[in-house]
């Protein structure tokens, strides 16, 4: 028996496409790839942050839900250089996880490494 949702493959594809939906202020508004696994007291959120900084990365939890946001800025242009080509650019990633009525949001904590961001929410 299958047991895999086939909504989740559609969000998951409608989150990650460029649909004018996902841009706003001429900025792109991406999704992390996340896991999230609930143990017998806690919730534990990973969101894949490759290449952000820890000052770039923001986390609130609260109403029941768990909100991941990471922005940053590219690099100054340099006036003494000559980009042959530039991809990189200002990235801004967001997510929202709905949180179980029992999670103690007030007491979650967070580190990141690796570009790994771990948020354990107690519940």
């Amino acid at each position: 028996m299958n047991t895999t949702n086939p909504f989740d493959e559609i969000e998951q594809f409608l989150g990650r496409t460029p649909f004018a939906g996902d841009r706003a202020w001429g900025r792109d508004l991406r999704t992390a790839d996340i896991d999230v696994a609930e143990y017998d007291d806690e919730l534990v959120v990973m969101a894949d942050l490759p290449g952000f900084d820890r000052d770039e990365i923001d986390v609130r939890a609260r109403d029941d839900r768990l909100t991941i946001a990471a922005e940053r800025d590219a690099e100054r242009e340099d006036t003494g250089r000559r980009y042959l080509r530039r991809e990189r650019r200002h990235e801004s990633v967001t997510r929202t996880v709905d949180l179980p009525r029992t999670a103690r949001h007030e007491d979650a904590t967070a580190s990141y490494r690796h570009g790994v961001l771990t948020v354990t929410v107690p519940l």
